[in-house]
């Protein structure tokens, strides 16, 4: 028998099965080299969201800084605070017809004054294309809800009124009906078409203010996140180091 021809294939053979024999990596390490590259990998994505977050805030930034320009300040001391108010509206206000006009307080929060002649009132309601939105109830207190006579004034903020101001600017192309509500309907007004542009950039301004701070708390955020990564990548360096 020739042992040559096998001699060749043989040594192959105990190659391989001996490189399959080799020390392996424990499968906590392997977990770990995963967790120390995904920390890297989130740190360049909230880089990538910084950058992004800091291009949206230069653009809302600049935005309210335009809208802005298009409102008055108005400081009357028979009130709590100031507001702003669309130009050419601050000799409308207070209201002394069946009306709806919105503001914004100091405190860049949103809100729909409503009045009512010869009837009272406490909600309101909205609404256009089928759909209807509404506040919430004011009660009569002689401070958000006020009477004068049988002329009726109220204060809406919150979330319900953000949402009228939200429903206002969105439908502004449309019929919008205003209801004055009691427990039933007490009176209605189709809103005119200035006061339906009035409302809208109102509400457009307060909505690019609130996200300009949504964005701005977004920024520390994102660094804070970074920082926690990096602060676990050297914890992690100076364990290997041990």
């Amino acid at each position: 028998m020739n042992l040559k021809k096998y001699i060749l294939p043989f040594s192959l053979l105990m190659l391989v099965s001996l490189s399959g024999c080799g020390p392996k990596k424990p499968a906590a390490a392997e977990q770990r080299e995963k967790w120390l590259l995904s920390l890297n990998d989130s740190i360049s994505k909230y880089q990538k969201d910084i950058e992004l977050v800091g291009d949206s805030l230069d653009a809302a930034r600049e935005s309210v800084g335009r809208l802005v320009g298009a409102f008055d300040y108005v400081n009357n001391p028979r009130e709590v605070e100031g507001y702003y108010i669309l130009n050419g509206w601050k000799a409308k206000y207070p209201l002394s017809s069946t009306s709806m006009v919105a503001r914004i307080n100091e405190s860049e929060g949103f809100e729909l004054i409503a009045a009512l002649s010869g009837g009272f009132f406490n909600e309101i309601a909205v609404s256009a294309g089928g759909s209807t939105v509404s506040s919430d109830i004011v009660p009569h207190d002689q401070a958000l809800n006020y009477r004068v006579g049988n002329f009726n004034t109220v204060c809406f903020s919150g979330g319900k009124a953000d949402s009228i101001g939200e429903f206002i600017s969105s439908h502004e192309a449309e019929t919008i009906t205003l209801a004055f509500l009691n427990g039933k309907r007490t009176g209605s007004l189709s809103l005119p078409s200035a006061e339906k542009d009035m409302i809208a950039r109102t509400w457009q301004l307060y909505a690019q203010q609130k996200e300009l701070h949504r964005l701005e708390k977004e920024l520390p955020r994102l660094s804070g996140k970074i920082a926690a990564c990096r602060r676990m990548l050297e914890s992690a360096d100076s364990t290997k180091s041990e």
